[in-house]
């Protein structure tokens, strides 16, 4: 007699693979990105009217869904934040908003001062610095000149939770902090040739109260974590940009996530 009875073990176990599969591409979903380049002159008659100088392009993810959206508003919202010389408003995501307010902040100080203003300066530029299933950082380099002289050049790294598209604070990169920030210490001490009982700040540095912090900007290559401490933030502006580079496979221990 043939047993027809369905076997309900082996059905759980294919219901379990079939939802592991799917789980699996909904949480390692791919990204495709693409350059966007924001010109002055779809704002402005610049062949009439005397412009700024802007070079613009920001990177965007061409996928239709909830991801990419906050994904490319993140980045968005912190590129644009460069083009605002006052305060930005509460609504400064658009680039294209920002661009237009740079510009005519440019014409109203040339028409006051017609014969000493030189042409304000905008320059931004994305790049994906690393992306793995887990996270994407992106290198947002920016240099906005205003007068004076020079300009003020920023870099920026946004680390991204491809899981949402939304921004992780370093408190939500590691396990421990305080802990990473230790060992950043130590490491910061050896690259600068600062000994251990000495001050921080022995060799010419200016981090606040003596004390090490980490920088504002911390990023991921695909060998390495970047602390990245833009001009005056620990140093001159003619020291420029101080960077940490920490072997990833020394430093993934520190982390909440995965970053290799």
């Amino acid at each position: 007699m043939i047993n027809r009875k369905p076997n309900t073990n082996i059905k759980l176990l294919l219901f379990l693979g079939i939802f592991v599969s799917i789980s699996s591409c909904e949480t390692k979903e791919s990204f495709t990105f693409q350059k966007r380049t924001i010109a002055i002159q779809d704002f402005f008659d610049c062949d009439t009217v005397d412009c700024a100088i802007t070079e613009i392009f920001l990177l965007e993810s061409i996928q239709e869904n909830e991801i990419s959206n906050n994904i490319n508003f993140e980045i968005e919202k912190t590129a644009c934040s460069a083009l605002y010389l006052e305060e930005a408003p509460k609504n400064y995501h658009s680039i294209e908003k920002a661009l237009q307010s740079f510009n005519i902040e440019y014409q109203e100080m040339k028409k006051e001062f017609p014969e000493e203003i030189v042409p304000y300066e905008a320059s931004i530029n994305c790049e994906i610095s690393f992306q793995n299933t887990t996270i994407l950082s992106v290198f947002i380099d920016s240099y906005i000149y205003t007068g004076g002289a020079h300009g003020s050049g920023n870099a920026t790294y946004l680390n991204l939770d491809l899981k949402t598209g939304k921004t992780i604070n370093h408190n939500s990169l590691f396990k421990d902090i305080n802990e990473f920030s230790s060992f950043a210490e130590m490491m910061f001490r050896k690259a600068h040739k600062i000994s251990e009982n000495a001050s921080i700040n022995s060799t010419g540095f200016f981090f606040e109260n003596d004390m090490f912090v980490l920088p504002a900007n911390i990023g991921l290559t695909n060998t390495h974590v970047i602390l990245l401490y833009n001009q005056y933030e620990i140093s001159s502006y003619a020291e420029g940009p101080i960077e940490l580079k920490l072997n990833k496979e020394e430093v993934t221990k520190y982390f909440a996530i995965n970053i290799l």
